[in-house]
């Protein structure tokens, strides 16, 4: 009988528990109030993942398999996402950015289509503010000629007589008289903008002082953040890195005592990195807490599962790279799926002698390593490495070691 295990395109093969309220009282799942009543509806494992793909919940449908997905495939599907987000920064790496930056004042720029236009001269309009103005000015003159054929002079002395001592007053305090004033107000050409002294003005320098002290207190703020984190060691980072996913691919190949203790000892080394982060998943996948112990330290109910969906929501909201948020879940989901229905395995890069990572470091055909991890939306498997069945002995074997 033919070991092509066709079948394996319809099922999944590799879940830890057949219903959804089985997997979340062993594994302490917990389900938000949404995919409670989801479950009712599908309780069946794979009918419940089956309508959170159709629904595209595929960051719920990640952490599903994360907490039910036998434990060494889920770290192998673990592993297939961190490169995959490898490769994505050796296509678009992430911007270097500067602690400096942080809170930076940056210039204001306003947009062309936000300035207010500007008015162009119209000649006719000036030419008639003109003319209104001497039609005024006759219109005045003609006012006084007929109060002075109405009034008495004697009337009109005195006034005037007033009026001198009163703008005599006015002329010292200010330097002119009400009627120069006005003259002056109407010489002037109401379009013209009125000079303001706004380099010299308290509100400016009030400002300045304002702007001066929030630039002191941002200084300060990151000087104390450079102190307290240091400068990052990239070079001894990188290396660290390295040797975390070679220790969780070790663990895959080689799931015993000796490469779970070394999964442990990378990953505590660089835990805020996906790489270290991986390490531990891994660690955490053998089942036992103290694997070069005497006594057996079972892994805690859930722990492995909260630290696999917390690897994913690292790399999905990883700086650089070429793909979104929610695309990155969209093909973290794909590759998951295809570990659990075991058409994605470690069988042909162990034949190759040639882990998927350290391929990914020595070529430089980056486009020949995208087909790794492609996928349509069908869900079926793309060509090239680890998505072939294989002929390595039954897929649940291979997983369950």
């Amino acid at each position: 009988m033919s070991d092509k295990l066709d079948w394996l395109n319809q099922h999944v093969v590799l879940f830890l528990h057949d219903s959804v309220a089985e997997a979340a009282e062993a594994e302490q799942l917990s389900l938000s109030t949404e995919l409670e009543k989801i479950s009712r509806i599908f309780p069946r494992s794979e009918e419940f993942l089956e309508e959170l793909d159709r629904q595209e919940k595929y960051k719920e449908a990640c952490s599903f398999l994360g907490y039910n997905m036998h434990r060494r495939a889920s770290v192998w599907w673990a592993y297939l996402c961190t490169v995959d987000l490898m490769l994505e920064l050796k296509i678009k790496p992430a911007e270097k950015r500067d602690i400096s930056d942080i809170g930076k004042p940056r210039p204001l720029h306003i947009p062309d289509w936000a300035k207010e236009p500007e008015k162009a001269e119209d000649p006719a309009a000036a030419e008639k503010l003109k003319n209104d103005i001497a039609d005024m000015d006759k219109s005045v003159a003609e006012l006084d000629e007929a109060i002075k054929q109405i009034v008495p002079q004697e009337i009109l002395d005195t006034v005037d007589e007033i009026k001198d001592i009163f703008w005599g007053e006015l002329r010292k305090e200010y330097g002119k008289d009400p009627e120069e004033l006005m003259k002056d107000l109407a010489s002037q050409d109401p379009r013209q903008k009125v000079e303001v002294d706004f380099e010299n003005s308290p509100m400016t320098k009030a400002a300045e002082e304002l702007h001066a002290r929030i630039e002191q207190t941002r200084q300060k703020t990151i000087r104390q953040i450079k102190e307290a984190l240091g400068t990052p060691d990239t070079v001894k980072i990188n290396a660290e890195k390295s040797s975390a996913i070679d220790a969780v691919y070790a663990y895959i190949v080689s799931p015993d005592e000796t490469n779970a203790a070394d999964c442990l000892a990378a990953g505590n080394k660089i835990p805020d990195q996906p790489e270290g982060l991986l390490a531990l998943c891994a660690f955490w996948s053998f089942g036992n807490m103290s694997p070069l112990g005497e006594n057996v330290v079972k892994t805690p109910a859930g722990l492995f599962g909260n630290g696999i969906c917390s690897l994913l929501l690292m790399l999905a909201l990883s700086e650089g790279g070429t793909c979104e948020f929610a695309e990155r879940f969209k093909k973290y989901y794909r590759i998951g799926f295809m570990t659990a229905i075991g058409r994605s395995n470690w069988t042909e890069s162990v034949k190759n002698n040639m882990a998927p990572h350290k391929e990914l470091l020595q070529s430089n055909e980056i486009k020949a390593l995208q087909e790794i991890f492609a996928s349509d939306d069908s869900g079926d498997s793309p060509d090239g490495m680890n998505f072939n069945p294989g002929d390595a002995g039954p897929a649940v074997s291979r997983f369950r070691g």
